[in-house]
């Protein structure tokens, strides 16, 4: 086991015994930079803050969390002391805090609570901010993930630096260039023909996000930069113009994003980007088209697809594609002959094989050997699909559809940690969404995991139902394998960010029980109607204080009125199966 991770786990463990009471989900924890509070002027430093299952060390111990805001108590001083924070997730590399401030605590719950910045406090930056950028994650590799740049393609620009020392701009023509070419989650920037002269420089992507305040914002790691002169992680605001494709581009003059960032026109840096003709496309292009069809059109988790365009975000490839329709192809016609051009102007022919699961879901193969020059006989041939899986990708905004396949309350137990409990439960209101948490079998209170999902869609396939859904609580998707045994027992297992096949629920996954219908939920939560109120001491139905002509008495509010017909789900499949890695680790270490 690598030996940091191994630290991390046994303080985990130490810290637990003690006080965790609340945790913070895989996708928050790591070791990430932030700016030092030293850092002034030309001089940027920065210091570490590592985010355990159960604690924010140098800030506390997870006390309690709701929404965004989580309270975390630090008993360092000899007496609790509590902060709350609010804690937005925008990447997996990119974390954004808003708290009063660290130099305030509180022994009370209730005032500190008082203190959680409200949306309005961070629209108008009356929160202090703290930007966490991940330098190592808890995996055994350590390696940060890889996110590609909002920027795509090649572009020239001009470049001003508004520090308020002299009025000429550094790079007033569009001679300088920058692409995320040829990997797409990097920044290669040229400078040319500036005042200071030639600066090659490269940054990395970490996670673009939209903020509160509406504007688009892109936060950057320089990996060249070693020494406090330079700062070594950038946050920018950003705007492009759909008309002509030009990219407004501003940065902070740290690694805040309020320090000198205004507005995409207005920041201590400001670039304006104009996008490079890409090649065009060869003859054969104009002589073949053909269309997607109708329900796969729009906008999904790495696809766009409009009309015979499709745009495609290849993780693994580190590259963007944009694609047009030449033909379809057996069987079924859903396979799609495509010319395909990278965001770096790299070109080739390849194949689509699209099926439709639901609605909201789509799975895609690509094939495996694309080619130089269109050959309409063998492009789409089987033989280029062979050994390939298909990936399974979500609608990001989803048309309504039918809700989650299960109704009601199910309990388990993990199987891997006996020890711990598994409750999956949905929402009667809202068919679409449902909750999964972790919690310890002999304390309900002490929550592990807890998630909220909307589900997308389901289908079956070889007697294994899937399930795609969106996890609303860190915005990322999931697949889930389920077998239905009857209408009170099936077996669920995670079945990762595409749907894996050839995974065994029954043998492999979480026996889960059903405990409620949503009728019985209903009527478990539903209060209880008040008794009917004391007759006046009159013995006429009538008031004697009202007027003659007035005098019909209202019918009873509920008689002859049949109550409303509460149904509750019997065909369910299962979610969510495996704990989170620090779960499982923490059972075992336990």
């Amino acid at each position: 086991m690598d030996k940091l991770m191994f630290f991390g786990l046994f303080l985990l463990s130490s810290v637990h015994n003690v006080y965790g009471v609340c945790y913070f989900a895989v996708e928050y924890q790591g070791i990430f930079a932030t700016q030092s509070p030293v850092s002034v002027g030309s001089v940027h430093r920065y210091s570490q803050v590592t985010i355990l299952p159960d604690a924010i060390p140098v800030w506390g111990i997870c006390h309690k969390k709701f929404g965004n805001n989580v309270l975390l108590r630090d008993p360092t001083g000899g007496v609790d002391c509590i902060r709350c924070f609010h804690i937005a997730l925008h990447s997996a590399n990119v974390i954004q805090v808003f708290t009063e401030g660290l130099d305030k605590c509180y022994t009370n719950e209730d005032a500190a609570i008082q203190t959680c910045p409200t949306i309005q406090d961070i629209q108008n930056r009356r929160a202090r901010e703290i930007m966490l950028y991940k330098s190592r994650s808890f995996t055994q590799d350590g390696l940060i993930d890889r996110e590609f740049c909002p920027i795509n393609g090649r572009y020239r620009y001009t470049y001003n630096v508004n520090d308020g020392t002299e009025n000429a701009i550094e790079c007033p023509e569009p001679t300088s260039e920058v692409s995320n070419c040829p990997r797409g989650s990097q920044l290669q920037l040229r400078f040319r023909r500036c005042t200071f002269g030639e600066l090659d420089m490269g940054l990395r992507c970490l996670g673009n996000w939209k903020g509160h305040d509406g504007q688009k914002y892109l936060a950057l790691w320089d990996p060249e930069v070693t020494t406090d002169n330079q700062p070594r992680y950038r946050c920018a605001m950003y705007s492009v113009d759909e008309d002509t494709g030009r990219v407004f581009l501003s940065f902070s003059i740290d690694a805040t994003c309020t320090n000198h960032l205004h507005s995409p026109w207005d920041g201590y840096e400001s670039m304006v980007l104009t996008p490079v003709t890409a090649p065009a496309p060869p003859s054969i292009v104009h002589t073949h088209a053909c269309g997607f069809p109708q329900w796969a059109q729009g906008s999904w988790q790495h696809l766009h697809i409009n009309a015979n365009e499709l745009w495609l975000q290849d993780g693994s490839a580190d590259k963007k594609f944009k694609t047009l329709c030449l033909s379809q192809h057996a069987p079924h016609g859903e396979r799609y002959a495509l010319y395909s051009q990278t965001q770096c102007g790299d070109e080739e022919f390849t194949c689509i094989w699209i099926k439709k699961r639901a609605t909201n879901v789509i799975e895609f193969q690509m094939a495996t050997y694309p080619g130089d020059v269109y050959n309409a006989t063998q492009i789409c041939s089987d033989d280029m699909f062979r050994g390939q899986s298909w990936i399974t990708q979500g609608k990001t905004i989803p048309h309504e559809t039918g809700g989650c396949p299960i109704a009601g309350e199910y309990t388990g137990i993990i199987p891997d940690a006996k020890h711990l409990c598994a409750e999956l439960s949905s929402d009667c209101d809202n068919p679409q969404h449902m909750m999964y948490n972790v919690h310890s079998c002999y304390n309900t209170s002490e929550i592990y995991e807890d998630r909220h999902y909307q589900c997308l869609g389901q289908w079956s396939e070889g007697g294994v139902m899937y399930t795609y859904t969106h996890r609303r609580d860190v915005n990322t998707y999931e697949c889930f394998a389920g077998v239905v045994v009857n209408n009170q027992e099936i077996f669920i297992i995670e079945a990762g960010v595409s749907c894996q096949r050839g995974l065994q629920p029954l043998s492999q996954g979480m026996k889960v029980v059903r405990q409620a219908t949503c009728s019985e939920i209903r009527l478990r939560t539903t209060p209880t109607p008040p008794p009917p109120s004391i007759l006046p001491w009159w013995p006429s139905t009538k008031n004697p204080w009202t007027k003659k002509g007035t005098t019909t008495t209202p019918k009873p509010r509920w008689k002859n009125e049949k109550p409303h017909a509460l149904s509750g789900g019997t065909n369910t499949i299962g979610m969510s199966t495996l704990l989170a890695t620090f779960v499982i680790v923490f059972a075992l270490i336990r």
